[in-house]
């Protein structure tokens, strides 16, 4: 496995698990949580050492379950999760420090830690300055090490702008949708310009022509996902592909053995 360091000097593995559908089951009312560790303890057989959950997914019990059945030891385990700020389609909510101490608390107990490597905010939620005062919460958490490392999820660049001018410690992450058919670049860029280490979710989802993609992934000798999470890599950002397979679990770790090519990273 190959590490990007965060900008307080935390190592973090370039290549984590999403987890947003891990531990449920698929009913004709959708998907229900059932708490099994199935896919958590596959992961880490695989070769992840990095999973990313979120309290909206609501299988953080289930994610902690699975590092301890693993018995591959917490402390080799790097785990972020989300504070939910606002639901999908929502315009905007209220947030309020309290309620960032709560959900704190709550991902500790479900995820059977004393301390949380990543704590990100889940989605901006149209209140800049509540922003800022939550964000002070997650600073005091990181004081005290509860917290190793903070960050935002889905933030724009005006989102951040704020942030960036009232914060003491800055965001560490940004997760967003990065993907061939959105690469979000000038965001991307402008994380790398203050710091922050872009995150991409949803890295193997898109709709686009996979051609290109495909013929240089023959010319390396891998599949069209490792050229995408290859791509990633060499361009600096962290990806947390999401696969319920052993070996497609496999596969996307199975990076780091070759290299695009400058004219490659621009086709994809």
């Amino acid at each position: 496995m190959e590490f990007f360091t965060l900008s307080n000097g935390i190592r973090i593995p370039a290549v984590g698990s999403g987890t947003n559908t891990f531990a449920k089951v698929t009913t004709e009312n959708g998907m229900v949580y059932d708490g099994h560790t199935d896919e958590v303890v596959s992961a880490i057989r695989a070769g992840y050492r990095f999973f990313d959950t979120a309290e909206s997914y609501g299988n953080e019990e289930a994610v902690g379950a699975g590092i301890l059945e693993s018995g591959i030891g917490r402390e080799n385990i790097f785990i972020s999760t989300k504070m939910k700020t606002k639901s999908w389609g929502q315009e905007t909510s209220s947030v309020k420090p309290e309620d960032a101490e709560a959900a704190i608390a709550r991902s500790l107990a479900k995820l059977k830690t004393d301390y949380i490597d990543l704590y990100l905010l889940h989605m901006p939620w149209g209140n800049n300055e509540e922003t800022a005062e939550v964000w002070k919460v997650l600073e005091s958490y990181c004081d005290r090490g509860v917290l190793r490392a903070i960050g935002i999820s889905n933030f724009t660049e005006e989102d951040l702008s704020y942030l960036l001018d009232h914060c003491r410690i800055r965001p560490m992450v940004n997760q967003f949708k990065i993907a061939p058919d959105r690469p979000n670049a000038d965001l991307v860029a402008y994380c790398q310009k203050n710091g922050i280490l872009p995150m991409a979710w949803g890295p193997l989802k898109f709709e686009s022509d996979r051609s290109a993609i495909e013929a240089i992934a023959a010319r390396h000798g891998k599949n069209w996902a490792q050229v995408v999470l290859r791509r990633n890599f060499q361009k600096g950002i962290i990806s947390i592909p999401k696969s319920h397979s052993f070996e497609h679990q496999k596969e996307n770790l199975d990076i780091f053995d070759f290299e695009l090519s400058g004219e490659e990273l621009a086709a994809i």
